[in-house]
C-alpha cells in the first residue's frame, strides 16, 4: 500500500464522494454529514466505502465503515490505517 499525504487523500475522497452522489466536487465539504448534508442513501454510503477500499487499497470492515459519516471520518480511518500521512 502506497501512502498519499492528507491533502491528496481528502481530493481523492471528495472525488469518489460527489462521483456516487453526483455532485461537483466544490460541493462536497469535509465536514457535511453523508445522509443529513448530503442526502446520500444507505446504498449509496456502500459505495462510498467500497470505493476507498478500491482507491487506497485497504480493507474497511462493516464496523468501520459505519463509523464513516464525512470526509473527516474517512480521513481518520484512513490515517489510522496507515493509508495516508
Amino acid at each position: 500500500m502506497k501512502t498519499v499525504d492528507r491533502d491528496t487523500a481528502g481530493e481523492r475522497l471528495r472525488a469518489i464522494v460527489a462521483s456516487i452522489l453526483e455532485l461537483r466536487p466544490d460541493e462536497v465539504g469535509i465536514d457535511d454529514h453523508f445522509y443529513d448534508d448530503l442526502q446520500s442513501g444507505s446504498l449509496e454510503k456502500v459505495e462510498i466505502a467500497v470505493r476507498i477500499e478500491r482507491e487506497f487499497g485497504v480493507g474497511i470492515a462493516a464496523d468501520e465503515a459505519a463509523r464513516v459519516q464525512r470526509l473527516s471520518d474517512a480521513l481518520a480511518l484512513l490515517r489510522d490505517k496507515g493509508a495516508i500521512s
